[in-house]
């Protein structure tokens, strides 16, 4: 498929990030006498940002009332840990490489915090690859809704004809297909298949390189 720019999800396409995440989340629960969740539990809620993990979460255990509380801790210790685990999924580097030497727009477009992302992307060496990077907290309005996709092939003369979305959940389709822009689906990523049946996708990629096979 002819494709002059990339629209990359960041966790669970780019980063496996998920075990930082869980530790940072139970760690703020412990330190205020809230019953921690099991991993799997905490990764069914990632993927809408920082906020409604932290509500979904506490949502959970009914305690949404001690949501500042954990909210700020949070922010706090996973700002210290979000490198102790989190690696790029195998494959990723060759891949945004070899998207670069074909002289690909590539762009990071994630619900996690900007300044989380951008911490992330330059500890793991590929923050320089991307053409922008923006957050969740960078426009009006995150994933699903479409925007920051929109704004950002507007500021880089992006034709969305000749895009690709690439991300494993269903807010990255979703942003996708309220524009009709080709997506990818990241099948190694934090989501199941059962995604499939409810978004048609142009290409499934079970592994980062195979985003090689389907670009020209």
């Amino acid at each position: 498929m002819e494709t002059t720019s990339i629209f990359f999800d960041l966790d669970g396409t780019l980063i496996d990030s998920k075990l930082d995440l869980a530790n940072s989340l139970n760690a703020a629960f412990e330190a205020f006498s809230l019953p921690t969740l099991n991993n799997e539990r905490i990764y069914s809620f990632v993927g809408n940002g920082v906020r409604r993990l932290i509500e979904d979460s506490l949502r959970f255990v009914n305690a949404l009332d001690r949501f500042d509380d954990v909210f700020y801790y949070f922010l706090s210790h996973y700002d210290d840990h979000l490198l102790v685990n989190t690696r790029l999924y195998d494959g990723v580097e060759e891949t945004l490489e070899e998207l670069k030497s074909k002289d690909k727009k590539l762009f990071v477009v994630t619900n996690k915090s900007f300044r989380f992302a951008e911490k992330i992307l330059k500890g793991l060496g590929v923050y320089e690859l991307f053409d922008e990077i923006v957050g969740g907290d960078t426009f009006k309005a995150k994933k699903p809704d479409p925007m920051p996709i929109i704004e950002l092939s507007k500021r880089h003369n992006v034709d969305l004809s000749y895009a690709l979305v690439v991300g494993d959940s269903e807010n990255d389709l979703e942003a996708a297909r309220r524009i009709d822009v080709n997506a990818a689906w990241a099948a190694y990523g934090f989501r199941d298949r059962d995604i499939l049946k409810l978004y048609d996708v142009n290409f499934v990629i079970e592994k980062p390189k195979e985003l090689l096979n389907v670009i020209e």
